[in-house]
């Protein structure tokens, strides 16, 4: 039957048109490829099971990964930057030096024209400044963020979190200190300190403050850093009315650039609007990496599996050595040959990839549902990971499997196709 439908010989009047059909169409190959998958059940699974293992495992790597970018962005988002933020026009290329002069109203009119762009949540003024703590004998300076306490909560829900336990940050004159800060001066909370900062003309002023607690880093490597009520810090940089910068809420972070991009059309040219991964560059660049690790991993399984169908195939051509020299004696044509043991590696490559796809974005689901929390060595603040992957990508990686056990497959049918037919019947 296998050389009958393959060379397209009639058995009766309803297959003479199979020599036509193999002109055109590969089906015929297919479905003998899939009955001798089907002979040697034991090595099929075998294969089958590494094809299902490597792809399940590639899947998942990429849906840990995938989950834990999610987690770090929203950790930063929601716990330190917003999803935008608006400043004065060329203060990003002067944020070092934190430019007080850079500096605009936050007036309810222009809070209004910010919150009426679509897509805008809500909206936190603040203002980054640069001063020195004073307190039991002890001075250090450090970088300072003020912001309003109500109208952060809304832009950034999760900034309780990176607070110290007990921490409160709700009177006027309160500040808290980074972990590294407080150590570093040996407050406590209820410590009295002086704060001295220069205003935007360069004069010198202080303020007695009161320590409310401390706050955790979100990313590794941030500067000696305390957050100070904004009402505080107008008074002490003489700012009444005023910030520097302005942290947006949106409704999508997905629909971040969108929004930055009306923003920016409503502002004018005197402001400009940028994404969080325009101030975190490190993130945006750290992702750039994980991906490019994510496929050489993912190269390195299916290479794997790869292997393992071309030893699988190679061992089919060995051991069908005399049902190849019976096709090719009554005429089956060496590229026919060939053809049918590489339509045997695609039907184990698509059936072995689509199971392992499947079973891994399974897997992926369940632990979305459950979540991970990841403590960070560098960072103080737990990653709640939710695992995920995209219909694309799981596509993707069937096709390279299913494309790649074809490629793979190509010397042991080359092998198959190029026996002699006498020598095969006779099973040398």
């Amino acid at each position: 039957m296998a050389c009958e439908v393959l060379m397209g010989w009639p058995r009766s009047p309803a297959t003479v048109r199979w020599p036509a059909l193999l002109e055109h169409s590969m089906w015929p190959l297919f479905r003998i490829a899939l009955r001798n998958v089907a002979r040697n059940r034991r090595r099929t699974l075998i294969t089958l099971a590494a094809l299902l293992v490597g792809v399940g495992a590639a899947v998942l790597t990429r849906a840990m990964m995938n989950g834990l970018q999610r987690a770090m962005v929203t950790n930063i988002t929601a716990s330190a930057t917003g999803a935008l933020q608006v400043h004065r026009a060329g203060y990003l290329d002067n944020v070092l030096s934190t430019p007080l002069t850079m500096d605009f109203a936050i007036d309810e009119a222009f809070l209004a024209r910010v919150r009426a762009v679509e897509g805008v949540k809500a909206v936190s003024p603040r203002i980054q400044f640069a001063g020195s703590l004073n307190a039991n004998d002890e001075s250090l300076f450090l970088a300072a963020t003020a912001m309003d306490p109500t109208a952060e909560s809304t832009v950034c829900p999760s900034r309780a979190s990176t607070f110290v336990p007990g921490s409160r940050f709700d009177s006027t004159d309160g500040v808290l200190l980074g972990e590294a800060v407080a150590n570093a001066l040996g407050t406590q909370q209820g410590s009295e300190a002086v704060f001295l900062a220069p205003d935007r003309d360069g004069t010198l002023n202080g303020e007695l403050v009161h320590v409310t607690g401390a706050t955790r880093s979100v990313m590794p490597g941030e500067p000696k850093a305390a957050v100070v009520p904004l009402a505080l810090a107008q008074r002490l940089l003489r700012m009444e009315g005023r910030a520097t910068e302005l942290a947006v809420a949106v409704h999508q972070l997905e629909e971040a650039p969108q929004v930055a991009a009306r923003l920016r059309e409503a502002l004018g040219p005197e402001y400009e609007v940028h994404t969080w991964d325009d101030i975190f560059v490190q993130v945006k660049e750290s992702q750039a990496r994980n991906d490019a690790s994510m496929g050489l991993i993912a190269a390195v399984f299916l290479v794997l599996m790869l292997l393992g169908v071309a030893n699988t195939m190679l061992m089919s051509a060995l051991e069908r050595t005399r049902e190849i020299g019976t096709m090719m004696a009554v005429g089956l044509r060496r590229g026919k040959v060939m053809g049918l043991f590489v339509a045997e590696a695609v039907v184990l490559g698509a059936l072995g990839s689509t199971v392992g796809a499947l079973l891994g974005a399974g897997l992926s689901a369940w632990l979305n549902h459950r979540g991970i929390i990841f403590n960070a060595p560098t960072i103080s603040v737990p990653f709640d990971i939710r695992p995920y992957v995209d219909v694309g990508y799981l596509v993707r990686i069937v096709l390279l499997a299913t494309a790649g056990a074809a490629v793979f497959s190509l010397y042991p049918a080359w092998r198959a196709s190029r026996l002699r037919p006498i020598e095969a019947l006779a099973g040398r």
